[in-house]
């Protein structure tokens, strides 16, 4: 029987989707692009299996699955990505720019191109290596309250990215005071809402403040640019202080799974 699944899976149309009725009810709407049919099919049962989960549409291609994230309903995009879906004129990096949720499904460490991945602004990660349907539901659930986040794994290697990436730009950024205010609640690891809802604007608002201040801080996503905040005392934020350019972010906490989550 399940052979006979698995030959339908990868028999099926490139571009075509399939929609799982899950449990809708808080759910969580994913979009899934996957090239390899076998790996698609997978993710679609495992998705099936968690509670978060409302509906999924599954595509081949990642330009299909793009043009499926503009219906409204959608929440994530989950992409396991090819070298080229990463390339800086890729349609990823406009979906990111959208503000979709954008969750990068990763083989492991050893093959993570950093240069490529953090240049997805906003992105999630996740590695497939051993996932199950428990940590993909934990995943999800923290992406739909706005959280970003990092296998612990690569966090070091990422604030090593972001200390070149300042060598490379020694300049201070120019932050009005309200940038600086957003800045500081962006390292507390609050989301646009949530940003919005301290600064008395809307959810719109948040939005283009946070990307003002990536722009400024020449920050791809909000990780590096709480990494940089941090690390040259660019915000409010007790634990700001100026740092060596590869020193890590003094811990405030210690993290209460394998990732490091809010940013």
């Amino acid at each position: 029987m399940s052979q006979n699944r698995a030959a339908l899976a990868v028999a099926s149309p490139p571009v075509r989707s399939t929609t799982s009725p899950l449990i809708p009810q808080q759910a969580t709407h994913v979009i899934l692009s996957v090239r390899d049919d076998l790996q698609r099919y997978g993710l679609e049962r495992m998705l099936g299996a968690v509670d978060a989960a409302g509906t999924c549409r599954s595509f081949a291609e990642l330009s299909a699955a793009v043009d499926a994230v503009h219906d409204p309903r959608t929440d994530l995009l989950l992409i396991v990505p090819e070298p080229a879906d990463l390339d800086g004129d890729s349609v990823l990096h406009r979906v990111a720019a959208y503000g979709v949720r954008v969750l990068l499904l990763l083989p492991d460490t050893r093959s993570v191109d950093l240069d490529r991945v953090a240049s997805v602004a906003g992105a999630s990660l996740l590695f497939s290596d051993g996932l199950d349907a428990a940590a993909l539901g934990d995943m999800l659930g923290a992406m739909r309250a706005g959280e970003v986040r990092i296998p612990a794994a690569l966090t070091r290697p990422l604030l090593e990215l972001a200390g070149r990436g300042a060598r490379e730009v020694p300049a201070a950024p120019r932050l009005t005071p309200r940038e600086r205010e957003a800045l500081t609640l962006v390292v507390d690891g609050l989301s646009n809402k949530q940003i919005g809802r301290r600064l008395r604007i809307s959810e719109h608002g948040a939005k283009r403040l946070v990307a003002n201040i990536l722009a400024k801080l020449n920050c791809p996503n909000r990780t590096l640019a709480a990494a940089r905040a941090l690390r040259e005392g660019l915000c409010g934020h007790p634990a700001a202080a100026p740092r060596g350019p590869l020193a890590p972010p003094a811990a405030t906490h210690a993290p209460a799974s394998p990732y490091e989550t809010g940013w």
